[in-house]
């Protein structure tokens, strides 16, 4: 076994910053040691300890640096996260060792962060991102390598930065002087990421080898998939369709190195894939889940995870014992609408949200020449679209659930075997409510989204990004109306996650869990509406 790599947090003052790179590094399973005086950096024993963090609040003396110096040239590691105060003014020595000089710190205001060069191992797969934060004014020396940036002033500012130093990594972070940059999940990231590299970890030639099971041509989803694997750095190297013509496609699409078959069990026995990504109807989601995690592979199924909330608990038990990651593709939480409506709730514009309100669908009658419209194939007219509105509401509405009741329609469309219309009511902790709404037979369409907080409202007519979001906001005592913009989607994001996960053990956002959570609201939608509407709790804690 692999033997944790040590740090020492030197804190200063133990502030917000200081307390939140503890906590990260030892989530990441980092052996952390705290002093408020940087004089411990003087009594580091050779061996004793692979990287030195640096906090906003600290200050080094010139003695400290010099150790610090011996440290670093001797292979050690060095993070300066918040860039610390002391490198400013007449104090050169240790911004020669960072590598960056500050000139000033502004006052805190939100700013985008970019990333320089994608390629450094630190930003893998980063994005940019919008944070509340000061923003520190810097000059770098011409060994530092930037990796993030920021615009102030009409000039690109480094917000992080990396340079050798004899044996050693020195990395600067600009980042995380304010309460609400160090709650920033992507500033958490970039900290685990800067210490585990300084401190030796080398991730850079990892890779995830992947196996698409199905590569049909609806929607094109097994191209769809095979791309954003490659932007997030993973490599597909076999795919399996039931149709020769289909697979030999993938060829063309992802590479002549991609392997074929038209057998999941012959993929598994016979390629070396790690993961196993699932793009078939869903009714053989779970089967094939499942033997995928007892050949040891880890399995991403296109939504929904299953079709029963029994086949859920069997693939995530599974899951667990075997070590596997068994997740599913809800990359709907990365649509930009949905994240402009989600960044609004979590401002607190509208309050504490009470109730959700959700339509899809209209008046026509389904394609009944697809499997989707095939209750045994699809799970029932829910299980489509239902999932993503499902998991959407879920995503708002982070309490506890309570119940789940349904109501479903089968009055026109008789040529098909899902259902032409149907209403969930989710209830929560607290009194808490949402209702979704399916249909092919409503004539007079609602809006698609309407949620009501204490001191507010969301209301998303459609699903047009030019429309924005609408906000009634009565937060400071007065009403005010707005339009928001929608974000923009980013759809890579999912697997971009799922990479750090298996490759940086970095948390996964889709958990299994939270997959059959929405699994669990399909079905007891419609068995309540099969037992007349009662209230149904979850069949599970």
């Amino acid at each position: 076994m692999t033997k944790p790599r040590r740090v020492l947090v030197v804190t200063g003052q133990p502030g917000p910053a200081a307390r939140a790179i503890c906590e990260q590094l030892e989530g990441l399973g980092l052996q952390v040691r705290q002093a408020e005086e940087s004089s411990a950096i003087r009594r580091i024993e050779a061996g004793g300890i692979d990287c030195v963090v640096l906090t906003p609040t600290c200050h080094v003396t010139e003695n400290d640096v010099l150790s610090l110096e011996d440290f670093v040239r001797a292979g050690g590691g060095l993070v300066a996260v918040g860039a610390p105060g002391s490198t400013s003014g007449h104090f050169n020595l240790l911004a020669g060792l960072l590598g960056c000089r500050v000139h000033l710190h502004t006052q805190p205001f939100a700013f985008k962060v970019q990333v320089v060069d994608g390629n450094h191992p630190i930003a893998h797969r980063l994005g940019e991102f919008w944070i509340q934060d000061e923003l520190s004014v810097m000059e770098k020396s011409l060994d530092s390598h930037a990796l993030l940036s920021a615009w102030y002033d009409g000039k690109s500012q480094p917000m992080a930065c990396v340079r050798r130093e004899g044996q050693g990594t020195v990395v600067m972070i600009a980042l995380g002087r304010s309460a609400e940059a160090v709650a920033h999940p992507m500033w958490r990231t970039l900290v685990g990421r800067a210490v585990r590299l300084a401190a030796g970890e080398d991730w850079m030639t990892r890779t995830v080898k992947v196996g698409i099971i199905g590569y049909g041509g609806a929607f094109n989803m097994g191209k769809l998939h095979g791309e954003a694997l490659a932007r997030a750095r993973m490599q597909v190297t076999a795919v399996c369709d039931l149709d020769p013509k289909r697979a030999a496609a993938a060829k063309g699409e992802l590479g002549e190195h991609v392997r074929l078959f038209t057998d999941p069990a012959k993929l598994l026995a016979e390629s070396d894939v790690e993961l196993c990504v699932v793009v078939t109807p869903h009714n053989t989601h779970a089967a094939l889940s499942l033997q995928c995690l007892e050949a040891g592979r880890h399995v991403v199924t296109e939504k929904p995870y299953t079709i029963t909330v029994d086949e859920a608990t069997r693939v995530i038990e599974t899951a667990r014992r075997v070590g596997k990651v068994a997740t599913v593709f809800h990359n709907r939480r990365w649509d930009g609408d949905f994240l402009a409506m989600k960044r609004v709730v979590d401002s607190g514009a509208i309050g504490d949200p009470y109730h959700v309100e959700c339509f899809f669908g209209g008046y026509g009658e389904p394609r009944p020449d697809w499997w989707r419209s095939s209750k045994a194939a699809s799970g029932g007219a829910f299980y489509d679209w239902g999932a993503h509105f499902v998991d959407w509401v879920l995503q708002l509405m982070r309490q506890p659930i309570e119940s789940v009741s349904g109501s479903f329609h089968k009055r026109v469309w008789h040529q098909i075997t899902n259902e032409d219309h149907i209403d969930a009511t989710i209830r929560f902790a607290g009194g808490r409510t949402a209702s979704i709404e399916q249909s092919s037979i409503a004539a007079i369409p609602k809006s698609r989204f309407r949620i009501l907080g204490t001191h507010g409202g969301i209301e998303q007519r459609t699903a047009e990004p030019k429309d924005g979001i609408r906000v009634v906001s009565f937060r400071d005592g007065q009403r005010t109306e707005s339009i928001v913009s929608c974000l923009p989607s980013d759809w890579d994001a999912f697997y971009r996650n799922l990479a750090d996960h298996l490759l940086l053990g970095e948390p996964l956002a889709v958990t299994p869990e939270s997959a059959r959570d929405v699994v669990a609201v399909l079905n007891l939608a419609e068995t309540s509406a099969k037992q007349g509407g009662v209230p149904l709790p979850l069949p599970y804690r």
